[in-house]
């Protein structure tokens, strides 16, 4: 199976059109968690999303809009989900409430587990490359373990399960202005990681007119 593996959208759909020719190319589309949050294309990427039958999971910033923001969050964060449950279509948001925290099952020959953050905690962990050694991830029993919440990639196949980021596909916090995107071939467990550009200055402009600060173009530009 040929499976291709988003995460982070959040509501960036100028970075979701350069990958709708490789999505229309695989058999299946994952994604990590965060559809929403931080700029304005709501509807616009879950329509995306739904259209290509993702198999997702809920990100923290999906569930602050189901939920309600924890009131330390930074305004940008605030913003980003406030904007959000104004203009959210009542089918994406039920849509959205349905995403599991965890998935896990078989695709094609392997086993994939699927969360946003850790699997111990999916809403608030982050796997970060210099902790994961520090952590047990090796007590769950699948061929590879996917997640985000990072927003940079990181791919370890050195272990079992393989672990893998994609970096996020809307807010890439190590190319700026690249949509970050993983292909996986389940019968080799092959990975490529790849980057696509888009036009990030229209994200900027139509956050902008809906009143989005200075600090919206920080990882854009």
């Amino acid at each position: 199976m040929n499976i291709l593996i988003l995460s982070d959208l959040h509501a960036n759909y100028e970075a979701l059109k350069p990958i709708r020719s490789v999505a229309s190319e695989v058999d299946l589309v994952l994604c990590l968690g965060d559809f929403i949050g931080y700029y304005c294309q709501v509807n616009e990427v879950i329509d995306f999303a739904r259209e290509l039958n993702v198999l997702g999971v809920r990100g923290n910033h999906d569930e602050y809009l189901l939920s309600g923001c924890p009131p330390e969050v930074p305004e940008a964060v605030r913003f980003g989900i406030d904007y959000a449950d104004g203009v959210i279509d009542p089918e994406h948001r039920r849509w959205l409430a349905a995403l599991p925290l965890i998935w896990g099952g078989m695709l094609g020959e392997r086993s994939l587990l699927l969360s946003h953050g850790s699997p111990f905690r999916p809403l608030t962990d982050y796997l970060y490359p210099n902790k994961i050694g520090d952590i047990p991830l090796g007590i769950f029993d699948f061929d590879a373990l996917a997640f985000g919440q990072t927003h940079r990639p990181l791919l370890d196949a050195s272990r079992r399960p393989l672990l893998l980021n994609p970096g996020s596909t809307g807010q890439s916090r190590l190319t700026p202005g690249s949509a970050c995107v993983a292909r996986l071939v389940t019968e080799t467990m092959s990975v490529e990681l790849s980057q696509y550009s888009y036009d990030t200055q229209k994200v900027i402009e139509i956050a902008q007119k809906h009143g989005a600060g200075s600090w919206i173009t920080k990882f854009l530009v």
